[in-house]
């Protein structure tokens, strides 16, 4: 399978221009009018986001779980106007394979400048020193994850999507209220739907859910008689200067079989920890 790569932070030209609890389909208490001001809030957020220059490096623990099946057929109640049973795909799990890998990242960006880069510290239980190492797990992944809010919520893109309060969520004790993104229209870029749970109180971003039916080269159909359902979820919850860093990702991509049973695909699970942030050094140019 080829790697799928999604640039969630639009780069520079594009700059320049909890768990889900019951509770989070219930709107009851939220006022609608209050979304202009959380759109405006959040789109300040962004800006300051997207202004900061960064320097700072983490730990990127990663598991991955691959299973791979054999395709099965199952029998289910008769056809009422036949006398043969009706026979549905399944599958049987052959094997699963498990990754973990643990990396340094670094992330930098000086003026119009981004950069980052990884050094790979552990892959199993083996040691590692390597540098420029490029993600080795085989499902999807993304780059600059840190500017996820800006390509749902910054000045510019909020012309390019509209956005409804679905409800009220609540991550690890902070009150959040969850709206919803959608593009105004087909396009090339940015061609994302998404929820984002918005801190009630400060406005800062603590997570977002991508819809992967928008994603660059996915899609639905896995087989015949299987198809796949993808979820991605990212979660802000390290705090640094009034600015929300990632603290954990969860991908997992879904067989669904028409005998009405779901089956593991990829599962991924990325944690981020060991934060250290460092002063950008800014260059002075005398005329």
């Amino acid at each position: 399978m080829r790697n799928k790569i999604i640039c969630l932070f639009l780069l520079l030209s594009s700059l320049n221009s909890g768990y889900l609890l019951p509770s989070q389909n219930d709107t009851a208490g939220v006022n609608p009018a209050t979304l202009k001001n959380i759109l405006k809030k959040t789109a300040e957020y962004c800006e300051r986001l997207k202004k900061m220059a960064l320097f700072f490096v983490c730990h990127e623990n990663i598991e991955e779980k691959i299973y791979f099946y054999n395709r099965t057929r199952v029998y289910v109640s008769e056809d009422h106007e036949s006398s043969t049973p009706l026979q549905k795909v399944n599958l049987k799990q052959r094997r699963m394979k498990r990754s973990t890998y643990v990396y340094d990242y670094q992330m930098i960006k000086k003026g119009d400048k981004e950069e980052e880069k990884r050094i790979l510290l552990k892959e199993g239980r083996k040691e590692k020193n390597v540098e420029n190492a490029e993600l080795k797990i085989r499902g999807y992944k993304a780059k600059f994850l840190v500017y996820g809010p800006v390509g749902f919520l910054s000045y510019y893109w909020q012309n390019h999507f509209t956005y409804e309060i679905i409800g009220q969520d609540e991550i690890n004790g902070i009150k959040t209220i969850v709206i919803s993104a959608s593009p105004t229209e087909p396009r090339e870029e940015n061609y994302y739907f998404g929820k984002i749970w918005v801190d009630e109180k400060d406005f800062s971003i603590l997570k977002i859910m991508w819809d992967a039916k928008t994603l660059e080269g996915y899609e639905e159909k896995a087989f015949p008689g299987v198809t796949k359902s993808l979820s991605w979820e990212v979660f802000y919850e390290v705090e640094k200067n009034k600015v929300r860093f990632p603290s954990r990702q969860l991908i997992k991509d879904i067989y669904l079989t028409e005998a009405g049973k779901k089956h593991p695909r990829f599962l991924t699970t990325f944690v981020y920890d060991n934060y250290k942030f460092f002063t950008v050094e800014t260059e002075i140019i005398y005329e």
